[in-house]
């Protein structure tokens, strides 16, 4: 589950990420054909999957609505990502879904979840990084 902002982040990171054993997988809910193009433009060498149906946000209780894309919380994110450079690009995928992250062991264990409240909410990484294996 990702927005544009988390995948540049944890990319910057793929290499410490693999180091500890664990691999980046993003998985968006856009149409397939924007796959490709949004993994050239964000440079990703890790898995990406499309959920077209939103099934897998849904299993995992990803919040969705208008209120929360509208909400107050937004636009505070979007200042703070527009003052780190980051700048709002064509929709592509449901707006009104939110994202989060998780990190999963090996046999399924979920050992972090953070669910974004809003676009642009997302973990420290800090938070995330402690959750995955040691090196």
């Amino acid at each position: 589950m990702f927005c544009r902002e988390q995948v540049a982040q944890l990319r910057l990171e793929v290499d410490e990420i693999h180091a500890r054993g664990a691999e980046l997988v993003v998985v968006g809910n856009g149409n397939r054909h924007f796959a490709q193009a949004f993994r050239e433009d964000m440079g990703l060498t890790t898995p990406l999957y499309v959920d077209t149906k939103r099934d897998t946000y849904r299993a995992l209780g990803m919040k969705r609505g208008v209120l929360r894309t509208l909400s107050f919380g937004t636009l505070k994110n979007a200042l703070r990502a527009r003052r780190a450079g980051a700048r709002q690009e064509r929709i592509q995928g449901d707006p009104w879904q939110m994202g989060g992250i998780l990190v999963v062991l090996p046999g399924g264990k979920i050992a972090y979840r953070y669910l974004s409240e809003s676009p642009g909410d997302h973990p420290p990484l800090a938070d995330v990084f402690k959750a995955l294996p040691a090196r």
